[in-house]
């Protein structure tokens, strides 16, 4: 297994930023990576590759706020700004953007270069996963939809007794099973040995960029951060066909979490969250993102 020291890597992950370059780590360091550029971008032209990302049809559905792309994503200095607004419509009260690729893939490296917010609090969470689509056509006990977390930044979790707060990172597993029949969510929280990982940076994940990488192969899934493994998992559920996504989510105090799905919270209902209305909006930048498929 190849495995960075934390003292050199980030030297050269600062300084080797060439397009087409492998994998700032992996679990096998003569593995063959072959870059895939129908997903993999570095968001260098004046607007976003709608050719690579879908825009309006297909996104993810959320029940808490509202996709809108075109008004919430631009390409700014050779990055992609993701932003969320407060934007009442339809019952919803914000609007966020994603970057969804039309490509999917079962196995490969995929890497993402995030600053994410400057904030302290809980409400906004910049995330970098991999989810498939839902099929309830598969056999008793078989994965209907799985999703990998990447990194999901700043959701300020709540878990056996802790508070997390800014520095504190999500590399976690979704998937739903069949099960007599019907579709049964296994949640990280509910399956914390299989599916839960919560990894504390030394930094503050707002304040700069960093590297977020995870290789999925048919037994394993691995995660980097700047090059250095921080995790990793059996894959048990996870060989679906997966999406590659960047985004910008709503968090708590704004949405409320009930049966396995975000319920918008009207912020001009609350103190709390009104006071907080002239924080939006806000954005995370995307320096890049890059997936490998191995050649061999």
């Amino acid at each position: 297994m190849s495995r960075f020291s934390l003292s050199v890597p980030l030297v050269l992950i600062m300084c080797s930023t060439a397009p087409g370059q492998l994998p700032i780590a992996s679990s096998n360091s003569d593995a063959n990576w072959q870059i895939r550029w129908s997903v993999s971008d570095e968001f260098s032209g004046g607007e976003p590759d709608w050719k690579k990302w879908v825009k309006t049809l297909g996104l993810p559905e959320t029940s808490s706020w509202n996709w809108s792309n075109g008004e919430n994503i631009e390409i700014t200095d050779g990055k992609a700004k993701i932003t969320l607004r407060h934007s009442p419509q339809d019952g919803r009260f914000f609007s966020s953007g994603i970057l969804k690729s039309y490509r999917t893939f079962k196995y490969g490296y995929f890497e993402a270069r995030i600053r994410g917010l400057d904030w302290d609090e809980s409400g906004a969470c910049p995330a970098f996963w991999l989810y498939s689509g839902f099929d309830d056509k598969v056999g008793e006990g078989e994965t209907i939809y799985c999703e990998i977390d990447v990194a999901e930044l700043q959701q300020l979790d709540w878990f056996q007794g802790h508070q997390d707060d800014s520095k504190d990172i999500d590399l976690n597993l979704h998937c739903v099973v069949k099960q007599d029949g019907k579709r049964q969510w296994r949640r990280p929280k509910n399956f914390s040995k299989q599916q839960l990982k919560k990894w504390r940076a030394p930094w503050h994940p707002g304040k700069e960029f960093h590297i977020y990488g995870c290789e999925v192969n048919r037994d394993e899934i691995i995660w980097y951060v700047d090059g250095t493994e921080v995790s990793r998992k059996p894959n048990t559920n996870w060989h679906g066909a997966k999406h590659v996504a960047v985004s910008l989510g709503l968090r708590k105090p704004f949405v409320t979490f009930q049966n396995n799905r975000n319920t918008p919270v009207d912020p001009e209902k609350t103190a709390e969250t009104k006071s907080r209305l002239s924080e939006f909006p806000v954005s995370m930048l995307v320096d890049y993102v890059r997936v490998w498929e191995r050649k061999d």
